[in-house]
Formats: C-alpha cells, structure tokens, sequence
C-alpha cells in the first residue's frame, strides 16, 4: 500500500466523522485537510494518553512540532520519535497511526507550499499550546482550568488554530472572494473551531472526569452554586445540570458565529460549505440531546447523536446549502429545541491579546527517558 492509500484509509479509522467531511473536498485542499487531520490527531493521541505524565507529554509534544518546523531536522529524528511514542496508550487506530507518522510526513512534504506552510503554522502552535496547558496538570487530583478565559485559551490551542488554518486553505481556493465575507470568515473562524471543541467538552464532562480530567472551569462551577470537590463527585445533578447549561449556553454563541462563516462561503462552493455545514449541523443536534439531559450526569456512557441524525444531516444539507435562507432556518429549528439565553459576543481581540503573552517557545523540557513512564 503506497503512503497516500495508507493516510486515505487511516482517516475513517481515527474519526468517522471528520472522514464524512473531508470526503466533500476534491483535489489539493483534500490531500491537505486529510494530512493535517492525521497530524492533528496524532498530537490528540499523546494528549490524552491515559498512562503517561505530564512532562513525557510535553516532551513528545514539543518534539513533533520540532519535526514540522525542521525538515532537516526531521530526516534525522523523526525514528527517535517514533520510538519514544511506544509509550504512548489509546485505541488500536490512533496507536498504529502514531507508529505511521512516517507516512504521514511523506505525503505532507509533497503538498503545495502554502498549504504546507498553513499546516505546519497551525499544528505547531496546537502542539505547543497543548504542552503548555500540560504544565498545569496534576496527576494526583483533578486539574480544573480557572476561568472562562482560560477555557478559550485552551480550546483556541486544541481547536481555534485549526479554524485558522481551514480558513487560510479556504482563502487559496476562493480567489474571488469579496473583502466583506473574507473579514467574516477571518473573525469567526476560531470561534467556529471554540464552538465544536466546548461541544465535546461538554459531552465528555462525565467521562473526563472518571478519568481524573476537567475542561470545565471553577468559576463555571462555583457560579452555579458547588464546591469543585462536590461538582466532580456528582453530589447534586441539578446543580451539575446548571454547570452544563451554562456551558452550553456559551457554546451556541460560538455556534452562531460558525453559521456565520458558512453563510460568507460563496454559495457556488458546496463543498466547502458542506465540509462547514456537517460538523456545524452535528454539534448542534449534540447541543439540543444535552439540553436539560438529566440522564447525561448518571452515566458514563459516550454521549453520541443517533445514527438516524446524522442520516438525515447528510441527506438534506445538500439540497439547501446554496441558500442562507434555508440554511439558517434549519439551523434555528435544532436551536429552538433548547431555551438558550443570548450569550456574550466572543471577543477575539481580547483572546488574541492574551494569547500574545505566551512564550510558546519557551516551554521547559524535563530530560526523561519516556519508556519509563510505562
């Protein structure tokens, strides 16, 4: 099997939904959505290990996005890497995919340029940003972000770059694009990628916390009337449900402005719109199956919307995606399914001033060796 039928095949093992999406892509831009899902999600991989520590992560992390900066000094180390990440625990899919990054990079380095440049800039910066948070975390207890802010930061590194990147690889394709759409586009893309990452934070808020694990932040949780130790014990369900509400709440705006950037897609590019639309589509019917979803807070089970759902997502988003009218009609009949408050506006300025006071590349490295972590 040549590398670019390996990284093809790979992509509805690690995701099926991202694999639906990226289908609708043709030609230079599918080849490089396709690889920067694969690199994005091995970095997934190393994040949520279950069994490794916070500096083997970070260590692991800084490596890979030494591996995109430095071709040269990729030829050289990228072995080692894939070596250290042995160590690395998860599912049959993503493991296999960590011990084939070879392949991965092979096709990457035939992509045009400006996509590589696009990738590279994107998928460092989530790395870096993902070792940074790693930083924070302890082992010992539930590790809790402070904050709303800190909760932005968070999902711009592991989502909100991402956007950027897509946007930046849309732009190449849509050469004629009017001023007005590209500004949207350009001020709505992290929230776009914020909107999905806070959707499957909180569908996970059980499961992560099983694991020891909390994107969920203190002051949501002390707002709503819990201590964080009774929040993470579950010691009182409605509470939790006003935890999960008001993230929720938050995640609808986000949503909102990721409608946005669809709609200033040129209605002659279906395929970009419906690579935006699906996951759009997905994330709120997820947002309408937690609204008041008591049952959500007493099990552990994957939170997932029906196959019959999705069925129907991708069999009517195509026949109205050339029409913002219908388009936005359908989208506000799946949010008229919850009572969500109007939300406050995303500020990205603001996020980007924040943003702009790390020093990514100045994260420490503790020398380790990372099979001793096992």
């Amino acid at each position: 099997m040549d590398d670019w039928s390996y990284c093809a095949g790979t992509l509805p093992k690690v995701s099926r939904t991202f694999a639906l999406n990226i289908s609708v892509l043709k030609g230079d831009l599918h080849r490089s959505v396709l690889v920067a899902y694969l690199f994005c999600r091995t970095i997934d991989t190393v994040e949520d290990a279950g069994k490794l520590d916070a500096p083997a992560k970070i260590r692991l992390l800084l490596d890979f996005a030494a591996l995109l900066k430095d071709p040269e000094h990729r030829r050289s180390t990228l072995d080692r890497w894939v070596e250290d990440i042995a160590a690395v625990d998860g599912n049959p899919a993503d493991l296999e995919l960590l011990q084939n990054a070879g392949r991965v990079f092979n096709i990457f380095d035939t992509l045009r340029e400006n996509h590589k440049q696009q990738i590279s800039s994107s998928v460092c910066t989530m790395a870096q940003g993902m070792a940074y948070f790693q930083k924070k975390f302890n082992s010992e207890q539930i590790t809790l972000l402070e904050n709303e802010e800190e909760l932005e930061e968070y999902c711009y590194f592991v989502a909100g770059a991402v956007g950027e990147m897509l946007c930046n690889l849309f732009f190449h394709e849509l050469t004629s694009l009017p001023a007005q759409n590209r500004k949207i586009m350009q001020r709505a893309a992290v929230s776009f990628g914020l909107g999905l990452q806070i959707t499957n934070i909180s569908k996970d808020i059980v499961v992560d916390r099983g694991r020891g694990w909390s994107y969920v932040p203190k002051s949501c949780i002390t707002a709503n009337g819990l201590t964080t130790e009774e929040f993470h014990a579950g010691a009182s369900t409605e509470k939790d449900l006003k935890v999960l509400e008001s993230l929720l709440n938050k995640t609808v705006g986000h949503l909102h402005d990721a409608l946005n950037f669809t709609l200033a897609i040129p209605r002659n590019a279906m395929r970009l719109r419906l690579f935006c639309i699906w996951p759009l589509w997905m994330a709120m019917e997820t947002v309408a199956v937690l609204h008041n979803n008591h049952d959500l807070l007493k099990s552990e089970a994957n939170v997932k919307i029906s196959r019959a759902s999705v069925r129907r997502i991708l069999r009517r988003t195509p026949l109205i995606c050339w029409s913002n009218t219908l388009l936005q009609r359908s989208f506000s009949s799946i949010l008229q399914r919850g009572s969500f408050q109007n939300p406050e506006p995303f500020n990205l300025d603001r996020l980007k001033q924040r943003l702009a006071r790390f020093a990514l590349d100045d994260i420490p490295q503790k020398q380790q060796t990372i099979g001793s972590q096992l």
